[in-house]
Formats: C-alpha cells, structure tokens, sequence
C-alpha cells in the first residue's frame, strides 16, 4: 500500500502562518536563525481547555527562547513528517511509526515521551492498540473478522493501523499464509471493504454507529470516549490486546542549534504545570519523561517487515 500522500494542500495552516510571520524580515532576525518556533501536533480534536493548555506552555516557552512559539494539529501523519523535514515545524509530536519514518526522512530526534506515575516516584510510558468490534455485527472473536468492514486511522498510525495489521496477519497466518499487508487494505481481498478515519475516535464512532464492523484505536481513546459517555462498552468487544507500544515520542530537528536543543528539551523536563496545563492534557500528576531512539526498534522492525519505508 501506498504511504505517501499528497502534500500540496497539507499543513496549510502552518504554511500561511510561516509565510505571514516572515514577511518582511530576515531569517537571521533571531539569536536562533529563526523567527517563529513551530510545533506540529497529531491530527485530532481539541477541547478549548487544551487549547488554552497549549497557550500557556506556548507563552511560557515563547519567554524562554526569545521568540513567538506556535502550535498546530497536522491534517495528517504525513503531513507532520513533511513539514518537519520542509522547516515549517521544529518539533514534532509523532505516533511511534511516524517518528521513525520522520528520523530518517526529516532529521527527528527523540526528545521525551508523556511519563504517568508509577506508584513509587518515577515515571512509565507506554499504551497499547485494542482490537475492537460492533457487537451487533456477528464478530465474537479474531476468527470472525474475515469479511467484515475494518476501519484503520492512518496509513502511518502506530495503534491505528500496523500494529493493528500485524494482529491480523499473525493471527490469519496459518489459515491464509498468501496473506499480505497490503491485502488487508484492499476492498474485499481479506475484509469487505476498508476505510482510513483519520482518528482513533473517529475509528471508535464508526464502530458504534455501526458504519464500520471493527477497528484498531489506542486503550485510551476507547476508555475516554466510554468514560466521556460516546461509547456504551456494551455495544463493543475487544477483540484483541497487542503488546506494549512505546509512547508517542516529541522530537525536535536535528539540524537547529544544539544550544537551542538543550533548552527546549530541559524545559519539557522542567514542565510541571498540573493547574493550567496537565490536567487538561492527560491527567495530574503526569510528566514529561526523557526518550530514546531505541526504544523504537520494536516499531521499525515492524516498519521493515512490512516494507512500509516511503
């Protein structure tokens, strides 16, 4: 299957906002060699209490670094690891498997992960896909899924689509050995017809309402849209569990000053806002937590498995 997608209308908004800030100045106006520092955000929705939660930590890095800091939702995974790698986003907020393309497409590296507290004063990261089903739609187990509708995110989502894809595969290995990735993304070569939604609780709706038979989402986004009251957990099944994936990671470009680097990456660490900032974004309590690359291997061993390298 295809990976790439168009670029020409995507990131439309940071695109403007570079254009618009830049007018009439040079680039070199900042100690930075930058005039406006661009973080790049998974596609999704946003609350007005996360929007506000993204002025404050935007203000108080904004003061920190010397000049404007802005933050955008991608229009798409794709669209994040292009605008990194174009210079019209610093850092990034990647999925797993949008990261590691972005390393080596963009020049991404790993700065921290979202911690949640572990009990004994430290920090875990880590999430995992559920394979889930419309109860109503004759799918009880794995087994029965060959024939139905599924619903994957993105091409490059993580938990939405190649952890998802390689449940499938593993499981269908024996009784469709000539199954392959790209199959099960095809209409009615494995499942009957198959959709990318663009979001996890996009992907969740879509099996409550019956529009799609089952999907991949993130363990949280099934627990919020259930504990949000948009999902009634009689109505689906959790097909499936996978392994522990690692937290989606925020990345910084590699090539911007290493002075610069530092700065940022402490002040994620030093970021302890729960009133304003935490609360709205995951939970009190939590942190962001140092990563490292190789946390990934798992996601690029899969990457390679699958040939899904452009």
């Amino acid at each position: 299957m295809g990976l790439k997608k168009s670029a020409a209308f995507i990131l439309a908004m940071i695109l403007l906002s570079a254009v618009v800030s830049g007018c009439g100045q040079d680039k070199n106006d900042s100690k930075w060699g930058i005039n406006e520092f661009v973080i790049v955000l998974m596609p999704g929705e946003d609350s007005p209490e996360v929007m506000e939660s993204r002025n404050v930590f935007d203000k108080a890095l904004s003061e920190l670094i010397g000049i404007p800091v802005k933050e955008y939702r991608a229009t798409d995974y794709t669209a994040m690891v292009e605008a990194m790698r174009t210079g019209h986003a610093h850092v990034g907020n990647f999925g797993p498997f949008s990261y590691v393309h972005a390393v080596e497409r963009s020049g991404a590296e790993c700065l921290v992960v979202t911690g949640r507290p572990d009990g004994n004063g430290g920090f875990v990261h880590g999430y995992y896909s559920y394979l889930i089903a419309n109860a109503a739609a004759g799918i009880e187990t794995m087994d029965d899924l060959a024939g139905k509708s599924f619903g994957f995110v993105d091409p490059q989502s993580t938990s939405g689509n190649i952890i998802p894809s390689d449940i499938i595969l593993d499981h269908f290995a024996n009784d469709y050995p000539d199954l392959t990735f790209e199959d099960i993304h095809i209409n009615g070569k494995f499942f009957s017809s198959v959709s990318f939604t663009g979001t996890h609780a996009n992907s969740m709706q879509g099996v409550m309402r019956g529009d799609i038979d089952a999907a991949g989402v993130t363990n949280s986004t099934y627990q919020a849209e259930i504990d949000n009251g948009n999902a009634d957990p009689d109505k689906i099944i959790v097909l499936n569990i996978s392994p522990l994936i690692p937290t989606s990671p925020i990345a910084i470009q590699k090539d911007l000053p290493q002075e610069l680097k530092d700065i940022v990456l402490q002040f994620f660490l030093d970021w302890d806002d729960d009133e304003n900032f935490w609360q709205h974004r995951g939970g009190v309590g939590q942190r962001y937590i140092r990563v490292e690359d190789h946390e990934y291997d798992y996601v690029r061993v899969l990457r390679e498995r699958y040939e899904l390298t452009d």
